[in-house]
């Protein structure tokens, strides 16, 4: 058996331990034994999803019968947790994310920005960073962050970088390559679905936020704090200039394709329309009648209508990306398992208790802190969004603060991490071996703290403004 097999093994042992702990040790006061095994199962999940023990899918899926299994949840419950609102958007937009991965569009886009950039290096790392937030806006992270990131190691390639990791260029270029596709994840409801937690709870308590308000603050918000990071990252990391043979790999980039193709204007056209109706859904009164999740479900069938024909079903299904979907599927299971027994509740207020005795800016403050080091601990954004936005959305009407803004918070944590590379989407890029552990944290430990309080104030000024 090989090293990988054998690692498997030891990362299912650790989780099966954890979760036969989760059954036997006593609870802490205020935490039943359901609640107390629905984290065992989660850790579990985590544990298997960061050391990649299998298929990501088939873990999520296991752990999600799991929890029935140990009488943690219904099946009943189990399925509609699965199967809900969340699954079916990331079923609807990974067709956005296919459709765009099979044109020259993302290529020109890298190679219109490294034109802007000409020899600075600073300029080309905001360019990419604020290239990939900007589609990580409409797109899911990690098919963002692969398209910007191969176009990106093309460019090092040429700048005389051969082997990964000798390059300053190269170590910036891929920390800011997922930091821009996280921030860009936030900026609208589409961007991912650690935001529809969020969009899809709210209205049930009374404070709903438009797909319009949300844009409103998220992206003049994730654009600026994209540059800021870009710039922070060029700071500390030192990154060398760019080679004229890198210039020129600019100019086949732009130029070598042509005009574009009549199937890459239908794509843009598609996309367009989608967004058009998402934008159009904050001012239709009846909630249902331009629903988020319907509208992708729809635009991923107008993609393979007679005519348009952007995408085939056989490429949508073969390459839309399933186990990330299925895996959203099954955190969404696990994080209705955590409310229901009460195990998500409990955990914000044993950390935010008193929140309501604190002044408004101290619980936006924390509740920003708790979500960043929740997300470092539990490396997976869907997994955080499910456990802590319907929490901390209750915490924060108790505390009289703005629950839209105290939920932005939630989604914008849950998405960004800059600490470490075990979310999925910086682990994308660290593989390739151009920067280690230590130059992340050497970056991201203080641009965590930074942001941290950035946002604890630039979101709630914002929502406030806004009138959400």
């Amino acid at each position: 058996m090989n090293k990988k097999g054998n690692n498997a093994f030891v990362l299912i042992a650790i989780a099966a331990v954890i979760i036969i702990a989760s059954s036997v040790i006593p609870c802490p006061e205020g935490l039943s034994r359901q609640a107390m095994q629905s984290f065992g199962i989660i850790i579990g999940a985590i544990v298997l999803w960061v050391g990649e023990a299998m298929n990501m899918a088939v873990i999520g899926i296991f752990m999600t019968a799991l929890l029935t299994f140990m009488g943690v949840i219904t099946p009943s419950d189990m399925f509609k947790g699965f199967g809900g609102s969340v699954f079916f958007f990331m079923v609807g937009t990974m067709s956005i994310t296919t459709a765009m991965a099979s044109t020259t569009i993302p290529t020109r886009i890298a190679g219109f920005i490294m034109k802007w950039a000409k020899n600075s290096p600073r300029k080309l790392i905001v360019g990419f960073a604020v290239g990939t937030a900007v589609l990580s806006s409409i797109m899911s992270n990690i098919p963002t962050c692969a398209l910007f990131a191969s176009l990106g190691m093309a460019v090092l390639k040429a700048n005389g970088d051969p082997k990964p990791g000798t390059s300053k260029l190269g170590k910036c270029l891929m920390i800011a390559i997922p930091a821009g596709s996280v921030i860009g994840g936030y900026m609208t409801p589409a961007g991912g679905p650690t935001n529809i937690f969020a969009f899809n709870y709210l209205p049930q308590i009374g404070h709903p936020i438009t797909f319009v308000q949300w844009m409103a603050q998220g992206y003049p918000i994730g654009l600026v704090l994209t540059v800021f990071v870009a710039l922070f990252l060029s700071f500390v990391h030192k990154p060398e200039a760019i080679s004229d043979e890198a210039l020129k790999k600019a100019d086949e980039m732009v130029n070598g394709n042509g005009p574009l193709e009549l199937r890459e204007k239908k794509c843009l056209a598609v996309i367009a329309i989608m967004f058009v109706a998402w934008i159009a859904s904050s001012f239709v009164p009846n909630g249902n009648l331009l629903n988020a999740t319907c509208i992708a479900l729809a635009g991923t069938c107008l993609f393979m209508f007679p005519g348009i024909e952007v995408l085939t079903w056989d490429d949508y299904s073969s390459k839309g990306g399933w186990d990330a979907t299925f895996m959203v599927g099954s955190v969404g299971a696990l994080a209705d398992a955590a409310l229901n027994t009460g195990a998500a509740k409990w955990l914000v207020e044993a950390t935010l208790g008193n929140a309501a005795n604190w002044s408004p800016f101290l619980v936006f403050l924390l509740i920003s802190a708790l979500i960043c080091i929740i997300h470092i601990l539990i490396p997976s954004g869907p997994a955080v969004a499910g456990l802590a936005v319907i929490p901390i959305i209750d915490l924060a009407v108790k505390a009289g603060i703005n629950p839209v803004a105290a939920a932005i918070l939630v989604s914008f944590w849950s998405a960004v991490t800059f600490v470490l590379p075990t979310d999925a989407v910086p682990m994308f890029t660290y593989k390739f071996g151009y920067y280690s552990f230590g130059d992340m944290m050497k970056s991201g430990i203080p641009l965590s703290i930074i942001v941290i309080v950035l946002v604890a104030i630039i979101i709630p000024g914002a929502c406030t403004i806004l009138g959400c």
